[in-house]
């Protein structure tokens, strides 16, 4: 089977040539070799433009208390056919700042399994395994802007660690009623507490030496237009001679959210997602003005394009600011930081770097087993191993608190790096523990972060 389109009923074209057009693409290449197909909500306002003639209308839902009622209105556009969902939610993804993560109750799983089976319908479980969305590939919805969380668990009956959950076990007993299920041994990945890890300050962000210094424009530029697609950017400018007092600033649209700095030292806060794009500064003239932005993540669909940065000019007490220096901070070579000597002082936001060694017990023929990395007492930053990039994490936000570090990842010396923008962890440490670690989020809005002082590092 082929998938033509995707969720296209959901958008207000329906352009039937287009959707002709590419059915025939996809003819052209697989003649009748392949069924193809599409997948749209499951009511008639989706349907009706989604559907394409000569393509397997298919639709998705999650759990619900009448299935068969949900295949109604495909019956309307495709009297004929299987019924098929092809995405049948297992549990839904995070946003940061979500009051926990996202799942779905495992009885209203089985009982939506059990109707699908009697109704000989077809369906796709979305996900059955749940992953991670390592380095910076999280995506985010509108309306607000919601950056999505590191993990995609998505409360899967086979969990981010490859474990095998009660969802598991429960789906496995509902097929059994309607067909043979195959005795195979299958065993969980499993996880392990390899105990804690002591980190040790190694240079500010803005002292490294992972930068890339772009040219100066006399107004800000995106990340796109400066070819960078990842990490943070970091605009410069002068404040006006003139300046005396308390100085208005506004930066509408920035994407996504900013530490702002007077020479360096953070004074405030801009985000995308609070629509907060408003700051009183107590600056001088010729202090130096730092918006360091952060791209966190894609609108995962919708709009064409997601430009990260600042996408309007920026003005202070209403006259716009020019003359601005871009430096850009990617984040996709920054491993051999971790071997630097360590710093007996350092600003924020900071690299901290550490070293673990794996007990003996898990070294030998197999690979070592996986573990979360605890980031509780961190603030929001970029967690690194072995040089590759975990992810994103936002503790001081949650409901995530650790990052899944697969076993494939260790080896007997490891090498821990991380990136922190804000607030330090009083320890300066992390703990790997054997299960994830998540809590009730209540979101922290960036207009009342309160860390957001001069940080120094002892």
């Amino acid at each position: 089977m082929l998938q033509v389109e995707n969720e296209y009923g959901s958008y207000s074209a329906c352009d039937r040539n287009y959707t002709r057009w590419l059915r025939d693409v996809f003819r052209s290449y697989v003649g009748d070799k392949a069924v193809l197909f599409t997948t749209d909500g499951a009511g008639s306002g989706y349907l009706k433009c989604g559907t394409i003639p000569g393509v397997l209308a298919t639709v998705d839902f999650g759990p619900t208390r009448n299935v068969s009622r949900q295949f109604d209105a495909l019956r309307q556009y495709q009297k004929h056919g299987p019924l098929v969902n092809s995405e049948f939610y297992t549990g839904w993804l995070t946003h940061w700042g979500d009051p926990k993560m996202g799942t779905r109750v495992t009885q209203d799983i089985v009982n939506s399994t059990r109707q699908l089976l009697a109704l000989n319908a077809s369906f796709n479980f979305y996900v059955f395994h749940g992953g991670t969305s390592f380095g910076f590939s999280t995506g985010a919805n509108i309306p607000p802007f919601l950056p999505q969380v590191t993990s995609y668990d998505f409360d899967a009956p086979i969990s981010e660690s490859g474990n095998l959950t009660e969802k598991y076990y429960a789906i496995r007993a509902v097929i059994s009623e309607f067909m043979p299920v195959p005795d195979i041994p299958v065993r969980s990945s499993g996880t392990r507490d390899y105990g804690t890890v002591r980190l040790e300050p190694k240079v500010s962000l803005f002292d490294s030496d992972t930068a890339t210094r772009y040219p100066d424009f006399q107004y800000p530029q995106t990340f796109e237009a400066l070819q960078q697609y990842s990490g943070y950017m970091l605009y410069e400018t002068r404040l006006p001679p003139g300046l005396s007092g308390i100085g208005y600033l506004v930066a509408n649209n920035v994407h996504d959210r900013t530490i702002v700095f007077l020479d360096k030292v953070p004074v405030g806060m801009l985000s995308r997602t609070d629509h907060m794009y408003q700051l009183v500064l107590a600056g001088k003239p010729r202090h130096t003005l730092g918006l360091l932005v952060e791209n966190q993540g894609h609108i995962n669909y919708q709009n064409m394009t997601d430009l990260k940065g600042l996408i309007e000019n920026v003005t202070l007490n209403g006259d716009t600011l020019t003359g601005w220096r871009h430096t850009g901070y990617p984040m996709t070579n920054v491993g051999h930081i971790a071997t630097q000597p360590s710093s007996s002082s350092v600003a924020l936001p900071a690299f901290f770097g550490g070293r673990f060694r794996l007990p003996p017990v898990t070294l030998g023929d197999s690979q070592p087993l996986g573990t979360f990395v605890d980031m509780t007492g961190w603030g929001k930053g970029v967690l690194y191993v072995n040089g590759f990039n975990l992810g994103r994490y936002w503790p001081e936000v949650g409901p995530q608190m650790s990052l899944y570090l697969p076993g494939s990842l260790l080896r007997q010396n490891n090498i821990l790096l991380l990136m922190e923008l804000g607030t330090r962890h009083p320890n300066s440490s992390v703990r790997l523990v054997a299960r994830p670690i998540v809590k009730q989020s209540h979101r922290i809005h960036d207009h009342i972060y309160s860390d957001i002082n001069v940080h120094l590092v002892h």
